[in-house]
């Protein structure tokens, strides 16, 4: 008797779990020294049966590293429908952002650590995708930028330039924060603690805003001073 076709839920669930699987080995050997036969042993299937989700490995990597940053927006999108206060928001944010990175180690790294291919390579992936991926960075990005502005309301009147470089500054401090913690590159600071705490994450952040606001203030004194 012909195996039945798998259902549009089965193939979804197939196409993910698939991506969960490559998004662990992508981060741990490397986008360039994954071997999809290999992949495809971990899995239980055969290399061939992964080409009939996906295409060719940049195919397979611009998907995984979309899927990641659509369950960060499971998050986010729960946050926005909470409505809390923007103080809150910010500290919810970071909060909500590492937690993702400890329940989702290899998706966190495709999305903020992406290996970089070569233009052979990106002609070679599927451009909708990679169309879909850009727009759901920007989103990210513009969605962390909305959250600084709403909890330091003297940004509104900051040139865009300046909000950027507060944002970077701000996600790049958590980046961090995460990566010491992935890594343990700092063992003596953070030994016997697996997981970042409530109340460190907590004090990252007012000691974040404090020191963005103080930053604010001086920009906009020496604005002031040049006009």
């Amino acid at each position: 008797m012909p195996k039945k076709p798998f259902t549009p839920e089965e193939i979804i669930a197939q196409r993910q779990r698939i991506m969960d699987s490559a998004s662990s080995v992508m981060a741990e050997v490397g986008f360039h020294h994954l071997s999809m036969r290999k992949l495809a042993s971990q899995l239980g299937m055969t290399a061939s049966n992964i080409y009939n989700y996906f295409p060719n490995k940049e195919s397979l990597f611009l998907n995984t590293r979309r899927r990641g940053f659509e369950l960060a927006f499971l998050d986010i999108n729960e946050q926005l429908r909470r409505g809390i206060s923007p103080d809150k928001g910010v500290y919810q944010f970071a909060s909500d952002l590492i937690q993702f990175a400890q329940r989702f180690p290899g998706y966190y790294q495709l999305m903020f650590q992406p290996p970089r291919l070569t233009l052979e390579e990106s002609d070679a992936a599927d451009q909708e995708v990679k169309y879909h991926l850009e727009r759901l960075v920007d989103e990210w990005q513009q969605h962390a930028s909305t959250l600084l502005v709403d909890a330091l309301p003297g940004l509104v009147d900051c040139p865009e330039p300046q909000q950027k470089q507060m944002t970077l500054y701000f996600v790049s401090s958590i980046h961090g924060l995460i990566d010491s913690y992935r890594y343990k590159s700092l063992a003596n600071l953070i030994a016997g603690v697996e997981l970042i705490p409530q109340d460190m994450i907590r004090s990252h952040i007012s000691w974040l805003l404090i020191s963005l606001e103080k930053a604010l203030e001086e920009f906009q004194q020496a604005t002031s001073q040049a006009n």
